[in-house]
């Protein structure tokens, strides 16, 4: 097989498999969430900023309370409270799903007792 033959074949390769690398349809869409890292977390305020959010929302028992943050676009002030405590799910409403990731900040939080809880080790996972 000449080298020619070869190149071709090996770029037809890569070709085939870049088309199967597709993260999914952009545009408008949920992206669930799930608030972990203390077993007796009953609640949390998220600093959040992205682009293109359209809301905020619970999943399960968690209530969700949000709001932009006045003088800084695409910022927003999100409280997650789950009276079962442990992990806390919820969802974002999003303009662009695949557009870019969120930077998320964690204020504070609180145990089912409500008592403050350290907010180190906590953490979020987004899933697309």
């Amino acid at each position: 097989m000449s080298l020619l033959r070869l190149l071709r074949r090996v770029s037809s390769l890569g070709a085939v498999l870049l088309a199967a690398c597709d993260l999914g349809p952009s545009g408008p869409g949920t992206v669930g969430g799930t608030l972990t890292g203390n077993a007796s977390l009953g609640a949390a305020v998220l600093d959040v900023t992205w682009p293109g959010v359209l809301g905020f929302e619970g999943q399960g028992s968690t209530q969700v309370y949000w709001a932009p943050v006045d003088g800084f676009p695409d910022r927003y002030r999100v409280i997650l409270v789950n009276p079962t405590g442990g992990d806390i799910p919820f969802a974002i409403e999003e303009a662009d799903v695949l557009l870019r990731s969120p930077t998320i900040t964690f204020v504070e939080a609180a145990g089912t007792d409500n008592q403050p809880l350290a907010v180190e080790g906590l953490r979020v996972t987004l899933v697309r």
